[in-house]
């Protein structure tokens, strides 16, 4: 993948400052885009873009314009089929290259911008046509690739990233009270809306074409409604045969590349699937990496190392220590540009740290599996709840509920707790938002430690009463598990998951991450399945592992689903704190950047300080809350431009 960036401005129009404007936006991109940065300037905008060349490294230049119409592309992502689609339209169009940003041109130029619908791929692109002065942003089914715009004083200007919308000069970085509230509430601001003002995200699955004044949003694909109909009629040896196909033709795809193509190697039953596919198609010459953590309840190198010696690939892996996470985070919150709840970004980025300078720029990871096969627990734990909730003052059925989370041994006292956490709500089973009740109920005890003036400024802002009025009739009407995966699909998966774990800790250190189990036929192709074949009782991915047991060792495809998570907060209090987290997490910052409460904020390092590590999930998640912001107003409000020699070595050329 790559990074973009550019702005319009009234055609026939000029400005000295827009040459040093679009090479401060590209450079801002560099560490997505190493091998290239180029920019042209246009009658009527200015298009920026660094390049991570992993498609026809020598014919792939961009930003790429179409000789016979002037219509000019920049592309971050890839179009999986590109092979196909040059086929299909070679007798119409006249390519000069092999790359899939080619094809992707010459489809807008033969069948306009429906033509997004035939593209199997991640992608974030922009393209000007100087013929009527338009402007088209478009962004892939699930959000991978990340797309931001603001209004200017003269257009609209558009990159992969903030920092390089900020970098161009014309929108100034402020922190968005309502965005940093959802984010925290949420885990992730829910897009349009991000944690800066006056900066919008393109959601997931639209475009946006920009004529004169008017910019104007397309929706062109949608979270498919499972299929009852069809889900009844299909057999489980069937539905069994059909998903190994979807699955292997969509690695396939994603190892179509002319570098090499590693994969990341949790332990875990997805990522050593997806190995066991590649590893067949590469005929055993499979790169694996992993991470590690030092503390066992987080660590899953056993199984990693089982998965490595049982596919026979070659195996690299590291181990990350709790004080290092804090180190990392503020690398880690500067490419995230968004308040964090959870460090687990930062192994993640260690992690890409490790491919890259191991040569390689390409990973396939996992991502997808859980929120299409019904894979997490959340989706085990609503199906319990809304059982017990039937019958609320039963003594079994919360009985059920004390082996759902074996990894935090917290949650193995019993009934009791049981009783007291699981059985908040019951009374709510009808909610839209049954499923999320309790994680954002934990998520709302943050906002303890809010200043007074930032309450002032939510004047009563829920950010999840927000998100049910987005939520359509059709999932609203849907039964409890549909909603449930709707909505972790809608909050979770492209403003956390894919973004703050995925696109920004892969491209922080120039690797493309990929993700077959993304590909949006095979996201399609589960929406057909009985829920019986994903969630089976309480077996989650049931089909799913009903398939891994034909390429991995039993003990791999039954291991019980184990989600990635890593140590929060023991590393930010106390006399190991790094230097950054004892100057930012002081009361006099924290007051000055005004979201926290300095005094409220200075008793709760205190505690954690004196808790020697066993600090609490909630103040955990308080602390990271508290020292992201603080990370994110130093690192990118107070933040300085790419150097002068960074921005002039971008190459412009003004057409």
């Amino acid at each position: 993948m790559c990074g973009i960036a550019g702005f319009t401005f009234p055609q026939g129009t000029s400005w000295h400052g827009d040459r040093a404007r679009i090479q401060r936006m590209t450079a801002a991109l560099r560490h997505r885009g190493p091998d290239e940065q180029r920019a042209r300037i246009l009658d009527g905008a200015a298009l920026g873009h660094a390049r991570l060349a992993t498609v026809d490294l020598q014919g792939g230049r961009q930003p790429m314009t179409d000789p016979r119409t002037g219509v000019t592309l920049i592309f971050n992502g890839e179009i999986y089929n590109h092979a196909e689609l040059r086929e299909r339209w070679s007798p119409d169009y006249a390519f000069r290259s092999r790359s899939d940003t080619e094809v992707l041109l010459a489809g807008f130029a033969l069948e306009g911008h429906e033509v997004v619908r035939r593209f199997v791929g991640q992608f974030a692109f922009a393209l000007f046509d100087p013929r009527d002065g338009s402007l088209w942003l478009g962004r892939d089914r699930v959000g991978i690739c990340p797309l931001y715009y603001a209004n200017t004083t003269r257009g609209v200007a558009f990159a992969s990233e903030l920092r390089s919308i900020f970098a161009g000069g014309e929108v100034a970085a402020a922190l968005d009270p309502r965005g940093v509230h959802q984010s925290i509430r949420l885990w992730g601001p829910l897009a349009p809306r991000t944690c800066f003002r006056d900066v919008l995200a393109l959601p997931p699955g639209h475009l946006a074409c920009l004529r004169g004044h008017e910019l104007r949003l397309f929706e062109y694909w949608q979270l498919p409604q499972p299929s009852r109909e069809r889900a009844r009629a299909e057999s489980e040896p069937s539905a069994l045969r059909a998903l190994e196909e979807t699955l292997i033709e969509a690695v396939k795809l994603t190892l179509r590349a002319d570098v090499p193509v590693a994969t990341y190697l949790s332990g875990g039953l997805d990522s050593s699937l997806l190995c066991a596919i590649a590893q067949r198609e590469l005929g055993g010459t499979l790169q694996t990496f992993s991470v590690g953590f030092e503390r066992p309840e987080f660590d899953e190198t056993s199984f990693q190392r089982e998965a490595a010696r049982a596919l026979a690939t070659s195996h690299t892996a590291t181990t990350i220590r709790e004080q290092e996470i804090a180190t990392l985070l503020p690398q880690v919150v500067r490419h995230a540009e968004q308040v964090l709840i959870r460090s687990a970004p930062a192994p993640l980025f260690r992690l890409s740290s490790l491919v890259r300078s191991s040569g390689t720029r390409v990973v396939l990871t996992g991502e997808g599996a859980d929120e299409f096969f019904l894979g997490y627990d959340l989706f085990k734990e609503t199906k319990l709840r809304q059982f017990w909730s039937r019958q609320p003052k039963s003594r079994l059925r919360p009985l059920l509920l004390s082996g759902l989370y074996p990894y935090m041994p917290r949650m193995r006292q019993g009934a009791e707790l049981s009783g007291q956490f699981f059985g908040l709500g019951l009374e709510q089973a009808d909610s839209p938002i049954f499923s999320h009740q309790l994680r954002w109920m934990a998520t709302a005890r943050i906002g303890r430690f809010f200043s007074n003036e930032l309450l002032e400024n939510l004047a009563g802002h829920d950010p999840v009463a927000e998100l049910v009025t987005t939520l359509p009739e059709r999932v609203l009407g849907a039964p409890p598990l549909e909603r449930a995966q709707y909505i972790e699909a809608k909050t979770l998966l492209s403003s956390y998951l894919l973004s703050a774990q995925g696109d920004r800790m892969l491209l922080a250190n120039s690797v493309e991450g990929r993700f077959p189990f993304l590909d949006h036929r095979l996201i399609e192709h589960a929406s057909t399945l009985p829920e019986s074949f994903k969630l089976k009782v309480l077996e989650e991915k049931y089909l799913l592992r009903r398939l891994a047991s034909n390429y991995l060792p039993v003990s791999l495809a039954k291991r019980p689903k184990q989600p990635y998570r890593a140590p929060i907060a023991g590393a930010l209090a106390g006399d190991a704190a790094p230097e950054w987290a004892r100057r930012l997490l002081s009361r006099e910052a924290v007051d000055a950047v005004g979201v926290f409460s300095g005094h409220r904020v200075e008793q709760l390092v205190s505690r954690a300080g004196l808790a020697l590590g066993q600090v609490s999930e909630a103040d955990s998640m308080a602390l990271m809350a508290v020292a992201s912001t603080q990370l994110l107003h130093a690192q990118l409000v107070n933040g300085a431009p790419p150097t002068r020699d960074d921005a002039e070595a971008v190459e412009v050329e003004a057409a």
